[in-house]
């Protein structure tokens, strides 16, 4: 069993080190692909992700979640024989998302080839995904495997793209680049694992069960704010064809890279608020997150124009009015994030659940009609009035 209380903190900076190096080459793939694909071509390549993306998140958060936990109650000789019924588990939800994914890429290749082609590029990475095994390692406090799979998987994606992808005519090789990192970091994972606890495997040992059921409930909350946040992407494509879709991912995604950065250490305080005194603690967090937040919130907002003259080409032409209508979000997540932190560490989970449908509801229903009147500046807008409501309601539940 795994009966160290906590990792060495060398360990953990090794870990933390190479998931921000990650993200940051994950920023230069996306600049990079902006760039080359154009603006179509992005708002193409962006919304065939997000519904991956999104699939992705909804059905193996829970998985993911229960399997940390289990992990490390586990002995050497367990490791394996656990990991063998993990990937069984992995295997029918990976099915499962193959055929969504299958399906909605035949309704959408009705209306653009190019996204219905995309997608089933990017659903085959579901394929190596029930080896997806970081999760476990979390558990067992195996720290380099987790780092090498950040920063190697990176780099494998960005040669890729530097090799394939060279203009608007390459967005297939781009998803098919995606794809082909996923599965060659998955099989690192697995290799890893295998050649580790294989060998010292014991079968008659007894092995814990993989129930999701309790789990559930925090699977279904996650999938309703995922829908919240990737749902402006689908309408504005939908709606508003792919030009708009481009030019809102790409103010999108240098959002979403802002907020994941800050994010980072959020996560944190999930211990601490789940421990006597840790309404204080959340508390006293929750103004200089909100502090924090308007000060990178405002920085964005009068520098769009420059950060956009830097980054993107001029087929982004507008983009910098899109990024100035929704970058005050920033300021909102991060609240968002800890007040849900807030929530299921006072066991409130169940008692969310239908606030935060009906503000999903209301989020959506406000995108679409500000979409609709005016296209990515709308779907930026709609995602910031939709992003109010959902922190309102958490910052309500948590109080």
């Amino acid at each position: 069993m795994n009966n160290r209380s906590h990792w060495p903190l060398s360990e953990l900076a090794f870990v933390w080190g190479g998931n921000i190096l990650s993200k940051v080459m994950m920023f230069v793939a996306t600049i990079y692909l902006a760039n080359k694909l154009e603006v179509e071509g992005f708002g193409i390549f962006s919304t065939a992700f997000a519904v991956t993306n999104y699939i992705s998140l909804a059905l193996f958060t829970g998985i993911d979640t229960l399997t940390t936990a289990e992990s490390a109650k586990l002995s050497p000789e367990t490791v394996w024989p656990f990991s063998k019924e993990l990937f069984h588990v992995r295997r029918k939800l990976a099915n499962l998302a193959v055929i969504l994914t299958a399906l909605i890429a035949l309704y959408l290749g009705r209306g653009s080839r190019d996204c219905g082609l995309a997608l089933i590029l990017f659903g085959l990475g579901f394929i190596p995904l029930q080896f997806y095994t970081v999760n476990l390692f979390y558990g067992l406090e195996w720290s380099w495997p987790i780092a090498v799979y950040f920063v190697g998987g990176r780099l494998v994606y960005l040669a890729l793209l530097f090799t394939l992808v060279h203009g608007s005519s390459n967005l297939m090789a781009a998803a098919g680049a995606f794809t082909a990192a996923i599965a060659i970091e998955n099989i690192f994972l697995f290799l890893c694992l295998f050649l580790r606890y294989g060998k010292v495997a014991d079968r008659s040992l007894p092995v814990p069960k993989i129930n999701l059921k309790p789990v559930l409930l925090l699977t279904l909350l996650s999938a309703l704010l995922l829908l919240h946040e990737n749902a402006p992407q689908f309408l504005v494509f939908f709606m508003k064809g792919e030009q708009e879709a481009g030019l809102y991912a790409s103010s999108f995604r240098l959002i979403y890279t802002a907020v994941t950065f800050a994010n980072l250490g959020g996560f944190v305080f999930l211990a601490r608020f789940s421990k006597e005194g840790g309404e204080g603690t959340y508390k006293r967090t929750l103004l200089p997150a909100l502090i924090l937040g308007v000060l990178f919130a405002a920085a964005g907002y009068f520098c769009a124009g420059l950060i956009y003259s830097l980054l993107f080409s001029q087929s982004y032409e507008g983009g910098a009015l899109v990024l100035k209508a929704g970058i005050f979000q920033m300021a909102l997540v991060p609240l968002r994030v800890l007040a849900y932190q807030r929530v299921i560490a006072k066991g409130k989970a169940r008692t969310a659940l239908l606030p935060l449908v009906l503000g999903v509801i209301l989020s959506i229903g406000l995108s679409a009609c500000m979409i609709s009147a005016s296209g990515a500046i709308g779907a930026a807008r709609g995602l910031f009035c939709g992003e109010a409501v959902i922190t309102a309601v958490m910052l309500f539940l948590a109080r």
